[in-house]
């Protein structure tokens, strides 16, 4: 491990002696060590995430030992505590390790034994390599759905075949398409966008294949169209469940032969362009509804790929918020993070804007907020309402027919993170809204996974 990666260890006390003697024991074994006289300024700097193992006295005048730890937790920080006292009793012991004491020492300290403690917690709280999400272009995620998906269009890319994008508004079909081009043997050839839906029917003809001079009231010069425009590249034909009966036509008429006119033109030309489309209607009961052509349709779809919405894969929604908050940090800023609970709260919204929706999320708060780290109190009201999420209710639950411990850990769950939310993230004000011993609400908060300090 170099220096630049070596845990940091806080010692904190209020006797001077005792804390250049515990320091110099620490040194001498080549561990990064260093103490503070006074609780209060040490506990700021241990939320702020600056040390990995925090090692108090129980008797301090400032502010006892066991304050200290209940304001450390109360923040949310999980940082690892050795306590060490001079009067050790059964009952003080239970507390620490109620409060979540990772070791428990009596003085005298013995030198070795307080070293190959500290070496045994830190061993165990090392910061483990995390799992580096995939990326594909402009895409990142660490979600297996996503990943199957990745993998499809590094197969289906080189191809020739037309590929039908299926998902919800917001949820990536525009990246995706852009995926498949880059991967594509045309990447160096056009790419051209068109949304169906943000283009007038009487106007999309014009769009699509052009016009001549004179082919209408306005046209006073000619146009080149979309198709044309792609050459042999790809062209993204997004929202294509938006087309009139009378353009599928001729979109079908291209596909099937390669051939189209300018509009107000009496010449054939031919599109090399292969062509990928999406939408977000169910097209084949457009189909059935007697909206979208059958036969244009199975020639579409060649290949589909069905992009899953944002809260089906709730653990992109932590990698993507930081993403994005990196990404719109004005320069010069460095960006904020997001603390645990936080994130869990973002994984508790429906996001029914997907990925665009936190994609403005992340851009405003990358912008606006000023502390270095993002608390469950600094998302908006709408994210952390009661309904965001709608629960399930017990019809609901017997309809899916959970058994019945996994419907109890559900509620369990649920409630508990609503107190966290409620509290601003504070454990112990969360338990306190609970009306529960904060020993028990950290354990239970802690076995759903509520206290992690990972993400």
């Amino acid at each position: 491990m170099t220096n630049s990666q070596r845990q940091r260890i806080l010692f904190i006390d209020d006797i001077p002696s005792f804390c250049e003697e515990i320091v110099s024991t620490l040194r001498a074994e080549e561990l990064d060590a260093q103490s503070m006289l006074s609780p209060l300024e040490a506990i700021a700097q241990i939320i702020r995430g600056e040390f990995d193992l925090v090692i108090t006295t129980l008797v301090i005048a400032e502010l006892g030992g066991f304050e200290i730890i209940r304001r450390i937790r109360g923040a949310g920080c999980r940082v690892p505590i050795i306590m060490i006292t001079g009067f050790g009793t059964d009952q003080s012991a239970i507390e620490a390790a109620r409060l979540g004491v990772a070791d428990y020492l009596t003085k005298p300290v013995e030198k070795t034994e307080l070293v190959a403690r500290v070496r045994r917690i830190l061993a165990d709280h090392a910061p483990r390599e995390p799992q580096r999400p995939k990326s594909l272009a402009r895409m990142i995620s660490g979600d297996s759905q996503m990943s199957a998906i990745f993998e499809k269009v590094k197969t289906i890319a080189p191809s020739d075949s037309r590929v039908l994008i299926l998902g919800e508004t917001g949820c990536g079909k525009q990246l995706l398409a852009h995926a498949i081009h880059q991967q594509s043997r045309r990447a160096q050839e056009p790419y051209i966008e068109v949304n169906c839906a943000a283009i007038p029917a009487s106007l999309l003809e014009s769009e699509l294949f052009g016009h001549e001079e004179g082919a209408f009231t306005g046209a006073s010069k000619k146009r080149i169209g979309r198709f044309e425009s792609a050459g042999k590249g790809t062209i993204f034909l997004d929202e294509i469940g938006e087309l009139s009966f009378e353009l599928q036509s001729k979109l079908l008429h291209v596909l099937d032969s390669g051939k189209f006119t300018r509009v107000g033109g009496g010449n054939d030309m031919y599109s090399q362009a292969r062509l990928v489309s999406a939408t977000n209607r169910d097209l084949l009961k457009e189909v059935e509804a007697g909206r979208f052509r059958s036969d244009l349709y199975y020639r579409l779809n060649v290949i589909s790929i069905e992009l899953p919405p944002l809260r089906d894969r709730p653990g992109d929604i932590g990698i993507l918020a930081q993403h994005f908050i990196n990404q719109f940090a004005p320069e010069g800023k460095q960006p904020p993070t997001f603390t645990p609970s936080a994130v869990e709260a973002l994984r508790q919204y429906h996001w029914p804007g997907n990925v665009r929706e936190l994609q403005n999320f992340a851009e405003q708060l990358a912008v606006l907020h000023q502390t270095p780290r993002i608390e469950v109190t600094d998302l908006p009201a709408h994210v952390l309402k009661r309904n965001a999420k709608p629960a399930l209710a017990p019809k609901d639950m017997a309809s899916e027919r959970l058994p019945f411990r996994e419907a109890r850990d559900q509620f369990e769950r649920d409630y508990l993170l609503k107190a966290i939310q409620d509290a601003g993230g504070n454990m112990a004000e969360g338990a306190r809204l609970a009306g529960m011993d904060r020993g028990q609400f950290y354990r239970l908060a802690k076995r759903h996974g509520l206290t992690s300090s990972s993400e």
